[in-house]
């Protein structure tokens, strides 16, 4: 599908590209990401594919869209985008998790609206970024984990809290889940 991250090379190509355009060392950039040098140095070199929060923080600090991080795109919108049904933008994060942009085609957005869909699995990834977070669950049962408290939530059920805490989502019940999200950075 087109506007589909596939192909991770690119993505980690641009990586290079852009740090290098602003003159940041490795060691430079993974200092401002808040990751080892050797973490930082992975994702460029495609031995692993840099997570989305990551990608957000990474395109904040070079002043880019992660829209052009992921697919080499910028965003052409000023005053409204429409996705229709199956057409954003899809990210493939890790087996069993990815998301469809909502919003990726708005320039300079403030928050970033997705589309959800996890599988079940036994080991969740926590991540931490910073903004706020809001979940709303479309389909399914979701074990939501924040700092060290766990929510469960049925479709019709929403979550706002402080994504600066360790946090993941993970589907219950041995069904997918799916889940609109809105970060604001």
């Amino acid at each position: 599908m087109a506007g589909n991250v596939e192909d991770y090379s690119k993505v980690a190509a641009r990586l290079v590209e852009l740090r290098t355009f602003s003159d940041y060392t490795t060691e430079q950039m993974a200092q401002m990401l808040d990751i080892s040098t050797e973490e930082y140095e992975s994702y460029e070199s495609c031995k692993k594919e840099m997570p989305i929060n990551l990608i957000y923080k990474f395109s904040s600090i070079l002043g880019t869209e992660p829209k052009y991080v992921l697919n080499g795109v910028m965003p052409t919108k000023e005053t409204a985008v429409v996705v229709y049904d199956g057409k954003g933008v899809s990210v493939k994060r890790y087996d069993g998790y990815s998301f469809t942009s909502l919003a990726a085609d708005f320039k300079c957005k403030s928050m970033n609206p997705m589309l959800v869909t996890i599988a079940p699995t036994d080991t969740p990834e926590l991540v931490e970024h910073g903004g706020q977070e809001f979940n709303f669950v479309l389909e399914g049962e979701l074990r939501v984990i924040v700092g060290d408290k766990d929510y469960f939530l049925r479709a019709g059920d929403s979550i706002y809290f402080d994504p600066s805490l360790p946090h993941a989502q993970l589907a219950m019940g041995g069904k997918e889940a799916k889940f609109i999200t809105v970060i604001n950075e």
